[in-house]
């Protein structure tokens, strides 16, 4: 937004000749008047040096003065010499017209009739001209953003405008790196990946033909990385940290009210999940769905309970039941949620019904990144929401103890599970109510316990699909050794291990054991 050298040498009022023309581009920040032979130690950078060449009285020819003055202004980054005849001189010192071209550097003649204050004043008031179209332009980007605050989706709303008014692309990311809000044309994962690459810490980079300008923002406690990125360099430089700057401030803002409001949306989800999940009649049905209509679903569609819980079994933290909430809003799922998960009468934190729709997946993925999951079977009555939440309950149990195993490998994603993708062997062990069943498969090994190495192996032979040369490889034993093991285990439970009933069984008494192992084996390609 500066005035150009160019600018100023065509304003004909001001009678400038050159004599070695210099970059009609170069910036010129200020216009000064000096006489001494150190003009750089006084003028800051960008500046015009106006002189009537005093310092060259009977010094006409002395080229070192001149070169030693040219040189001293151009180290001091001044964009022009503009000397004044008609008042010690009628033209330029030969000296400096020499030194001037030696160096290249942009030398002019002022005429006799024009004051130097002329020149300043023209210079300086069109630089004070462009830092008010500066602001005025800010000023006006402002309002433009703070319009975003009315918006049904304000963030998005606010992301769109920040792209419209750099003309580029503006995009919020989450610290992992996913996308909150995007905008523009802008080459979004590469923008990500510039900063991942330089740490997260660079404010200003290149990607492609793409300029961008980043900044940290911290809400809540939770990290997030906003990005403007243009074609147009100069409109970074000029209004980038204006827009940035506001738009912190905005979003701080549109957060503040979000809790407002997830603060009510979770009263109200509560209040009616609660009467769904004491139940309703088949005749209320119509009302209730046209109650959850502004909680994004759709009557009629099929639905999904879900039961939650910290693998501790204590309350979850109020800033995931806040991201979940979030999460559902971002992707458009339906849901109604109750932190307390039910009351007392349940091992679950949270209790949640969801549409089981596309998204669905995403979310409950998002909510076992730290917490248990179980989720019932679909279903589209609202009157069997309770018997919807005991299979949930089911599904949470079994996710509980594949999340709890401790020989897992790391990489096992057995934190959400949903009832319909589970097995006859793992409902059942869920449903486990009555103790008789725990004795009951106890006292069925209980001979075994004596012996790990035949523990060991019938786990391997029952995980392995019953294949005996496939368990010795994994042991590192003969095949015999394995056959000679699982004949003493015959002798010990009195029952041959080929007998369909004994390895159901087994199964049943080691299902966990053997889960933990075929995840290990799959994680390991094996």
């Amino acid at each position: 937004m500066a005035i150009t050298l160019g600018e100023v040498v065509s304003q004909a009022s001001l009678g400038l000749i050159a004599i070695v023309p210099g970059d009609g581009r170069s910036a010129v920040l200020g216009a000064r008047t000096s006489e001494l032979g150190d003009p750089g130690r006084w003028v800051e950078p960008g500046t015009i040096m106006l002189t009537t060449g005093l310092l060259f009285i009977g010094h006409e020819r002395d080229e070192g003065q001149a070169l030693s003055l040219i040189r001293n202004m151009r180290e001091a980054k001044t964009t022009a010499m503009f000397f004044g005849v008609g008042v010690h001189f009628d033209e330029v010192p030969p000296a400096l017209v020499v030194a001037a071209r030696a160096e290249n550097f942009p030398l002019y003649t002022v005429a006799a009739d024009v004051p130097f204050y002329a020149i300043e004043n023209f210079v300086n008031q069109s630089k004070l001209s462009a830092d008010a179209y500066l602001l005025r332009r800010a000023g006006w980007f402002m309002n433009e953003l703070l319009q975003s605050m009315s918006a049904d989706q304000p963030i998005e709303a606010l992301i769109a405008k920040l792209a419209s008014s750099c003309r580029g692309s503006a995009v919020l990311y989450e610290d992992s790196g996913r996308v909150v809000a995007s905008a523009g044309e802008g080459p979004i994962r590469l923008m990500w990946t510039e900063m991942q690459r330089s740490g997260g810490v660079q404010d200003r980079f290149t990607v492609g033909r793409w300029d961008a300008i980043g900044k940290s923002l911290v809400l809540r406690g939770k990290t997030y990385r906003l990005v403007l990125a243009s074609r147009n360099s100069t409109m970074l430089d000029d209004l980038g940290d204006v827009l940035l700057q506001t738009t912190q401030r905005l979003l701080g803002a549109i957060n503040g009210i979000t809790q407002i409001g997830l603060s009510r949306e979770l009263y109200e989800n509560a209040q009616l999940l609660v009467a769904l999940q004491d139940g309703i009649s088949p005749s209320r049905e119509h009302r209730y769905w046209n109650r959850m209509n502004p909680f994004r679903f759709t009557a009629y569609e099929p639905l999904r309970a879900v039961a939650i819980s910290t693998p501790s079994g204590d309350p979850a933290p109020k800033h995931l039941i806040e991201g979940l909430l979030q999460e559902a809003a971002l992707v458009g799922l339906g849901l109604l949620l109750d932190e307390n998960g039910g009351g007392s009468r349940t091992m679950a934190s949270i209790h949640a019904l969801v549409s089981n729709s596309a998204v669905l997946p995403e979310w409950l993925n998002l909510a076992g990144s730290e917490l248990v999951v179980g989720a019932s079977e679909p279903f589209s009555e609202l009157a069997s929401t309770p018997m919807a939440f005991r299979e949930a309950e089911t599904a949470l149990e079994i996710a509980r103890r594949r999340a709890t195993q401790t020989d897992r490998h790391p990489g096992a994603q057995r934190s959400v599970v949903r009832l319909d993708e589970v097995d006859l062997a793992s409902w059942l062990l869920a449903r486990r109510e009555a103790p008789q069943l725990e004795d009951k498969l106890r006292k069925f090994i209980a001979t075994l316990n004596l012996d790990s190495d035949l523990i060991g192996t019938l786990i391997v032979y029952l995980g392995l699909d019953q294949d005996v040369g496939r368990s010795a490889r994994h042991l590192f034993v003969h095949a015999n050794t394995i056959r000679y093991r699982l004949h003493k285990c015959e002798e010990l439970l009195g029952k041959p291990i080929s007998d369909t009933a004994t390895v159901a069984n087994l199964y049943l008494a080691f299902q966990d054991q053997i889960l933990a192992l075929q995840d290990r084996l799959e994680y390991q390609g094996e």
